[in-house]
């Protein structure tokens, strides 16, 4: 049962936790290791299996752990998130990928610009889909502490969206 539970729960999480170390680590080889170490540690840990809460907030959490253990052993050497998953359709024609772009690197900018906290809350509810209670486990908080997180990480991308588009256009003489 374990090989099944295995394949059919905790490989299809691959590319989210690879999602999940890139952006803490912003090396390809790295992520790809650390998802690596942690499928092998959660196979070993397969008696353990039914007493854990949730299998994913589980697997993210290992994987928060060993991309911090990595990014402590040596200096963060930055990547290019383009180089890890496209950016647009290539169906798009340049000036819809270009405005594409230009977004994610303003949404970018502004998950940045977060508290640390907030920008893990964020992340996790909105990019990855974890509920309240998943974050709350993966990160070690109260279940408040990520409602308020997440409440002020959304309110301060919603005023630095605006700022930052009108920034951008030239003034009229």
């Amino acid at each position: 049962m374990s090989l099944e539970v295995f394949k059919g729960r905790i490989l299809p999480m691959k590319d989210k936790l690879f999602r999940f170390a890139f952006r803490l680590l912003r090396d390809i080889p790295e992520a790809e290791d650390t998802v690596q170490d942690v499928f092998v540690g959660v196979w070993a840990k397969r008696a353990e299996w039914p007493q854990w809460k949730s299998i994913e907030a589980y697997c993210m959490t290992a994987t928060r752990n060993g991309c911090l253990d990595r990014l402590r052993r040596r200096r963060v050497r930055t990547v290019p998130e383009s180089s890890a998953y496209p950016l647009a359709s290539p169906d798009n024609d340049p000036h819809e990928k270009m405005t594409s772009k230009e977004m994610i690197q303003r949404i970018r900018q502004c998950m940045d610009a977060l508290p640390e906290q907030q920008q893990w809350v964020v992340r996790l509810r909105e990019m990855e889909g974890f509920s309240y209670n998943e974050i709350a486990e993966v990160l070690d908080i109260t279940l408040d502490q990520v409602k308020i997180n997440l409440f002020r990480g959304r309110n301060a991308i919603r005023k630095m969206i605006p700022e930052r588009r009108g920034a951008s256009r030239p003034r009229p003489s």
